[in-house]
């Protein structure tokens, strides 16, 4: 199978990693130290410290996104390519946002959601620009969040979470409920990249005029 070694945090690693999904080419994701001069194994088997590098199936290497993207023009496109690319433009305001940060920090158990006991009644929900996202508080505590991102008539609502001591409960209905019906009033198009806020949208067919123009229909 192809091989790329390559680091979450670099972006010619990224660009390449989106290339081979507009491909369809599966493939294995090395992991390199984080500096240049830690690399020996890599400079054992590529020839060079730096990042990315692609293997081939049959052993070949190119090393660099020029090298690497003048090999994968030689590639039949996927059927699924434009579709990809589009879903990538789709998704531009969620890589711009800092939704990824976000969700790392859940994995590093350092996220700022708090656990909470009260009744559902008893939530506030409240929009906090500055930080792009609506804020789910109860007692206090801050037990889940909606974050998006607005662009002129348009809003994306990128990740929807709440603590886990209150899932299945009904908040993170109550929270997509607020948002959307507060994007209603502004009479603003909804993208739903959120899993959650997509489903729920689903669930209830009265927020479906929200959703841009478009989207999800190609």
């Amino acid at each position: 199978m192809v091989t790329l070694y390559q680091a979450e945090w670099c972006p010619f690693s990224s660009a390449v990693r989106e290339v081979l999904t507009e491909l369809g080419t599966d493939f294995v994701a090395r992991q390199v130290e984080p500096w240049p001069k830690q690399r020996d194994e890599l400079r054992a088997v590529g020839g060079s410290d730096q990042i990315p590098i692609l293997q081939t199936e049959d052993g070949r290497l190119y090393r660099g996104t020029r090298e690497i993207f003048a090999h994968l023009q030689q590639s039949d496109p996927w059927r699924f390519a434009a579709a990809h690319r589009r879903r990538f433009a789709d998704h531009h305001d969620a890589r711009e946002s800092d939704a990824p940060a976000q969700l790392v920090e859940y994995f590093r158990g350092t996220d700022e959601l708090e656990a909470a006991a009260g009744a559902l009644t008893d939530t506030e929900i409240v929009d906090v620009p500055e930080a792009s996202r609506y804020e789910l508080r109860l007692a206090g505590n801050l037990i889940g969040l909606a974050a998006y991102r607005r662009r002129n008539s348009r809003i994306a609502f990128i990740h929807t979470e709440v603590d886990e001591s209150c899932e299945g409960r009904g908040f993170g209905s109550r929270l997509a409920a607020a948002a959307l019906e507060d994007a209603a009033r502004a009479g603003l198009e909804v993208v739903p990249l959120c899993p959650f806020i997509a489903h729920y949208i689903e669930q209830h067919p009265e927020y479906g005029e929200l959703v841009a123009s478009g989207y999800g229909d190609r």
